[in-house]
């Protein structure tokens, strides 16, 4: 009897890894690369850059208006995952989970949805007004700051 259990228990194992792993990795091969030169800026926008780094992101703290778009660029030796604040759901910016919004095809909901190598950058335009948390979500430790007014 006690053999069965372990098996089940095993099994079980197994199968929740298998389903972890396939959802991660469908949320991040549907993300498609974007280069400096896929962004272009809707008419009076600006373009604003974040720079991150092996120490973070710098700046850490923006203030932007709304409809203005902020750049995320890569410069590290590390991935970079941007994404609203709070990990690991990622809601505060649009209102639903990590797991509801990725892939984020329509880019609305402050989440990158995949992690940029070294040299990638990601781009996010700010509809909304508010202080918007963000962090990395391949090394939390990592914050930033959107104000957008």
């Amino acid at each position: 009897m006690n053999n069965i259990l372990i098996y089940l228990l095993i099994i079980a194992a197994l199968v929740i890894g298998a389903y972890l792993l396939f959802f991660s990795n469908v949320n991040q091969e549907n993300m498609p690369q974007q280069n400096l030169t896929d962004i272009k800026p809707m008419e009076n926008t600006t373009t604003h850059e974040v720079i991150f780094t092996d120490s973070g992101y710098s700046p850490s703290e923006l203030t932007i208006k709304a409809g203005d778009a902020v750049v995320f660029k890569n410069n590290s030796t590390q991935g970079m995952w941007t994404a609203s604040a709070i990990h690991p759901s990622h809601m505060v910016y649009g209102g639903t989970s990590l797991q509801e919004h990725c892939p984020d095809l329509e880019n609305n909901d402050f989440d990158q949805c995949k992690s940029a190598q070294p040299g990638e950058l990601w781009s996010f335009t700010f509809s909304k007004t508010g202080a918007f948390g963000y962090h990395n979500h391949v090394n939390i430790s990592h914050l930033g700051k959107i104000i957008v007014q």
